[in-house]
């Protein structure tokens, strides 16, 4: 198995090619370094771009047993292969659908949300926020005798990349450790029949009662078709506060973002409203909102200095010339 993994797969980079006819070996991708985070400053690091082949990928990051010996690895890789393989056809798909005025669009923006969710789950750069946001997830131990073979050799396997990427990511022995336990419990069917943790996550989201659900495409088309959306070294960026609600925005290709937000009405309603009509609330069916908004140019120099604001330290576009970013050339 490769020991080059990446954390944002190639097929969702290609989505933000500098050269989208280029074959895949050679798709090429522009990428600018944080200089003022405040200032919403970068600098392009190279005026040729960046090989897709070779970004946002660290050696071994998914390698829970590495024998030296013989070159061979156990890694995390095929349980991302499912939502890599679908993620490049659901988000165009889901263009298309919306540009169309198609409103069957459920299946699209559900498996994109589970599939940027897992993104935001494996990135390295994200590790203490994961920790902390899934704690209980350490309750669960798989009852298949097989998959808690593999569960073990995820703790204890040998991993000799583990002091140079804690070095790199800030991290512990302890949280890289664990933080490979937590993916593999939410990926894997703990036992027979047993559906996956991360499925659960998600679904209490979605059907919570107390949660209103909007998604919110971006499209940028026409006269506006230069303006690029970043994609994130995160992978994701949050819009607002959590402290207000929940919510995650994601690239979706080179002239597209979109941006998931989770309101729970029972803690953001104001003081005084009545019983009666929260309960009514609480019981009513929900609908997921999806609006689709075109040119909105406001809404992208948002999104793209909240992705430099909160990035790790890089960004990338399909363009050297970026929209509401302060960029200084190669």
């Amino acid at each position: 198995m490769t020991a080059q993994q990446h954390f944002v797969s190639r097929a969702e980079q290609s989505l933000n090619a500098a050269n989208p006819a280029a074959d895949d070996e050679n798709l090429r991708i522009f990428s600018f370094s944080v200089t003022d985070r405040e200032a919403f400053k970068v600098s392009l690091d190279s005026d040729r771009g960046r090989a897709i082949a070779s970004t946002l990928v660290l050696r071994d990051l998914f390698s829970f047993d590495v024998i030296e010996r013989d070159g061979n690895r156990f890694n995390l890789e095929a349980l991302f292969g499912k939502y890599e393989s679908r993620i490049q056809r659901h988000t165009l798909e889901l263009l298309r659908k919306l540009q169309a005025g198609e409103t069957d669009i459920k299946a699209e923006i559900l498996d994109l949300f589970v599939a940027k969710f897992v993104n935001f789950l494996r990135n390295p750069y994200s590790v203490k926020k994961v920790l902390n946001s899934i704690t209980p997830i350490f309750n669960y131990v798989p009852t298949d005798p097989e998959v808690l073979r593999q569960f073990r050799a995820v703790l204890d396997g040998k991993k000799p990349q583990q002091e140079f990427l804690c070095a790199q990511l800030g991290i512990t022995p302890l949280e890289y450790r664990n933080w490979l336990a937590a993916l593999f419990l939410l990926l894997v069917e703990l036992g027979p029949d047993e559906p996956l943790l991360l499925e659960g996550i998600v679904k209490g989201l979605y059907e919570d009662p107390s949660n209103e659900v909007g998604v919110y495409v971006h499209q940028y088309s026409g006269e506006h078709l230069d303006k690029r959306c970043l994609l994130s070294d995160r992978g994701y960026s949050m819009p607002a506060s959590e402290s207000e609600h929940l919510s995650f925005s994601f690239n979706l290709s080179a002239d597209a973002f979109i941006s998931y937000v989770f309101i729970n009405v029972a803690t953001s309603a104001r003081e005084g409203i009545r019983p009666d009509i929260m309960e009514l609330f609480l019981k009513r069916k929900k609908n997921v909102s999806v609006r689709h908004l075109t040119n909105d140019l406001p809404m992208l120099a948002l999104y793209n200095q909240r992705c430099v604001y909160q990035c790790h330290q890089t960004v990338y576009c399909s363009s050297r010339t970026l929209y509401g970013v302060d960029c200084i050339p190669d």
